[in-house]
């Protein structure tokens, strides 16, 4: 219920209060003096801030087409505005309104425009996307020779496409004026400022009939995809899962399954943030896999009270457990756990504090433990976040069961491949030095600048360096706490525990195992065969050799956090400051993108830092020639680069703005263009970029071969051929003056020279 409105005067609208409800009498416009708010009706949500006019568009219908809630306390004056002339005595006593309301409109009309564009594109595509799947699902039950259930939303529904209001271009660029400039035009005259409002209230009312009209479009299609009965197309893959004895369709189901629930989600995501009122097939879809899809498997019986064995186990307070249990207990309560109220942003750091607390203590209490000492719950919790039950599906649960983590290993010519806990216990036995921290300082140097800030003494310094409970603690902190909300991807949003909406469908489907994630590197290796090389001094007196240069490959230790993510992230490129260390890789255990992508992505930072930190403080001084010299000369002077087009030229553009300036950022975009479309040939950089990456980032030869009969590739890679040949003339003329003087060469300098050769 709205508010009492008081005309002429300010009013107060408390957080959460309603000013005005859609479909109540129109009694007055409002100035907003203070707060922010948001003017919604079921489909369409647009904030509301300072210095808005609202309710002015509605002035001729005689009730409002919307709500309007404060978000936080608003302060508004009412003035009882209800014809065009109260309107124009209102902006002739005060010049000012007449730009601050033209520049509120314009604001809301290039606002409302997004979102209407947002639902067009939807409204076009979802329709094929059901079509699509009830074609697939036809076909499966024709294989199988059973009746397919008609669904007569799969005949391919259509939105008709409105006729644009005249002046829509025009009113969408004027947006883009700055409020002061249109303060200082429309103040001269109110007639003209009349001419612009009305029509700009013109283009808000049809864009608010658009958005209504798109919404409750996509709202009938999404109930194709699940409803409340059983005439949707989840209903009847699950069903087809259930039904069939043969593998081949419980695969296809489960697959469209999935594509489905992506979908939903997609459709969910959407109305997240151009609605007023949530898309309610997705609590639909939320609600039916609670009950589960999936035959349990026999004789297996999920895992019970896991949240009291996890306390038993850690041996924490009562009153530790009561209050984490209560928050456990709001969380799950929660209808929408992606909200980002500041309740549910306390509750979640709340959460996140007790997490990581009991994550240390049972890791202590684990250590050197068997994992078939450990209790399942606990293995599940230290490997995977898994906290409860009753936050996920039981077929969720199930499947996390069935998770199986593979030792650390440490083939000749694999990556050491880690999950936190194993990673953990690395850091804890001293295999491996803690990483930096967030302020890209080792260990000894936090330490010591704690020393000398003074809040640590020296002998407190050396103790803490050899203390490895403090090492654990602090990698525990600067590691997986800082980072695990960053493989994530949703870091407003955040819990270090699974929940259901987290997972997003079978769990095994997205799950990292340790030898995807090779397989992923190594296919990046047979495409990038240097991605991984570095040149480092190599001396050893036991034969004479003082000084020279070998390259070998140094392949990264990769870290996999538990939790669903869609993000990579490059924590460091060397260990301890010594060149011929690993880099560490962050990746989420389950992925929402394929591991290709991931690995791309933080690959290609990584080939930036890399070179950074190899060139020190040279790394952008283009006189020496350099990856990211060369790189960042390009992207400060593209402009005037005769080599790039207009049409390229803007392409840069949108990518700095893209990557936010960022050359490492901008770069890692162009690399993974590389890797995945120019590498088969598909010419995507220009000319500059492309003769960049050919030069440091070459493929492999047989690769190079087979696009050596482009010119445009034939170019680029000049350059590589020269410096390879340069290369292996210098290391050929040192290996004959060290054999010379009668020095066996060492394996490390015949593995150096065999490198330039086969390259």
């Amino acid at each position: 219920m709205a508010i009492t409105i008081k005309m002429n005067a300010m009013n107060q609208v408390p957080k959460g209060e309603t000013l005005f409800e859609n479909g109540a009498t129109f009694e007055g416009v409002f100035v907003v003096l203070k707060g922010k708010g948001v003017l919604k009706n079921a489909n369409l949500c647009i904030p509301v801030v300072s210095g808005d006019f609202l309710g002015i568009w509605d002035l001729h219908a005689g009730v409002y087409g919307e709500s309007c809630v404060a978000t936080e306390e608003m302060t508004v004056y009412a003035l009882p505005a209800k014809t065009t002339d109260d309107l124009q005595t209102m902006l002739e006593g005060n010049k000012e309104y007449g730009g601050r309301m033209t520049a509120c409109f314009g604001r809301y009309i290039s606002e409302m425009w997004a979102r209407r564009s947002v639902y067009m594109l939807e409204a076009k595509k979802l329709p094929e996307v059901i079509s699509e799947l009830y074609r697939q699902y036809g076909a499966r039950c024709k294989e199988e020779e059973i009746r397919a259930a008609e669904l007569p939303a799969a005949a391919g529904a259509t939105v008709t496409e409105a006729e644009l209001p005249a002046w829509m271009e025009y009113y969408l660029e004027a947006a883009k004026v700055p409020g002061e400039v249109q303060k200082n035009y429309f103040s001269h005259g109110t007639k003209v400022v009349l001419r612009h409002v009305e029509e700009q209230m013109q283009i808000i009312r049809w864009l608010f009939a658009e958005c209504e009209k798109l919404g409750e479009f996509l709202r009938r299609q999404g109930a194709a995809l699940i409803n409340g009965g059983a005439d949707n197309l989840f209903f009847y893959f699950c069903a087809l899962e259930e039904k069939t004895a043969i593998a081949e369709t419980k695969k296809v189901a489960g697959v469209l399954q999935e594509i489905t629930e992506k979908k939903l989600t997609e459709l969910k995501d959407l109305f997240d943030k151009c609605a007023g009122e949530p898309f309610e097939g997705y609590e639909k879809r939320r609600t039916a896999r609670k009950t589960g899809t999936g035959p349990n498997v026999a004789g297996e019986e999920p895992c019970e009270h896991t949240l009291e064995q996890i306390f038993s186990f850690a041996g924490v307070s009562e009153e530790f457990t009561k209050e984490y249990s209560e928050l456990l207990g709001r969380f799950d309560a929660m209808e929408d756990k992606t909200s980002t109220e500041d309740t549910a942003r306390r509750l979640r750091r709340q959460l996140a504090d007790g997490f990581y607390q009991l994550y240390e203590i049972i890791f202590k209490k684990t250590y050197g433990m068997a994992d078939t000492d450990i209790p399942l719950p606990i293995r599940m919790f230290l490997d995977f976040g898994f906290i409860d039950e009753t936050l996920v599906s039981r077929s969720q649960m199930l499947e996390l069961e069935k998770l199986e983590l593979t030792p650390v290993t440490g083939e000749k010519n694999g990556c050491h491949i880690f999950s936190i806990r194993e990673w953990l216990s690395w850091v804890y036995e001293g295999k491996r030095e803690p990483s930096k921290n967030e302020f890209d300082q080792e260990y000894t140097e936090m330490l010591r600048d704690l020393r000398k800030s003074g809040q640590i003494t020296e002998e407190e310094e050396r103790a803490k360096l050899k203390d490895y409970d403090e090492r654990l603690h602090y990698e525990i902190q600067n590691l997986f706490r800082y980072n695990h909300r960053l493989v994530n991807g949703q870091l407003s949003i955040f819990v270090p525990f699974l929940y259901e909406e987290l997972l997003a469908g079978d769990p095994a489907r997205s799950f990292l195992s340790k030898s995807t994630v090779q397989a992923s590197v190594d296919k990046l290796r047979r495409v990038d065969y240097s991605l991984f090389y570095r040149e480092f001094l190599y001396m050893n007196k036991e034969l004479g050799i003082e000084k020279e240069y070998r390259m070998a490959e140094v392949l990264p230790d990769i870290i996999l956090f538990p939790t669903m993510g869609s993000k990579s992230v490059l924590w460091q490129d060397i260990s301890c400051r010594r060149r011929d260390t690993p880099g560490r890789f962050l990746l989420p255990m389950f992925a929402e993108v394929s591991i290709d992508d991931l690995l791309i992505r933080v690959c290609g930072r990584y080939r930036w830092e890399l070179c950074r930190t190899i060139q020190g403080a040279a790394w952008n001084n283009i006189q020496i020639k350099s990856l990211t010299s060369e790189y960042t000369d390009y992207l400060m002077y593209y402009k005037k680069n005769r080599d790039i087009s207009e049409e390229r030229k803007e392409r840069v553009k949108a990518q700095l703005q893209k990557g936010k300036n960022n050359y490492r950022e901008v770069f890692a975009m162009d690399y993974e263009v590389w890797m995945k479309n120019e590498s088969s040939g598909a010419m995507k950089l220009n000319k500059v970029a492309r003769e960049i990456l050919a030069t440091y980032c070459p493929f492999e030869g047989k690769i190079r071969a087979q696009l050596a009969q482009q010119p445009a590739f034939e170019e680029a890679m000049a350059r590589h051929r020269r410096e390879t040949a340069r290369k292996l003339r210098e290391t050929e003329l040192r290996n004959h003056a060290l054999t010379k003087n009668g020095i066996e060469l060492p394996q490390e300098l015949l593995d150096t020279l065999a490198y330039y050769h086969d390259n």
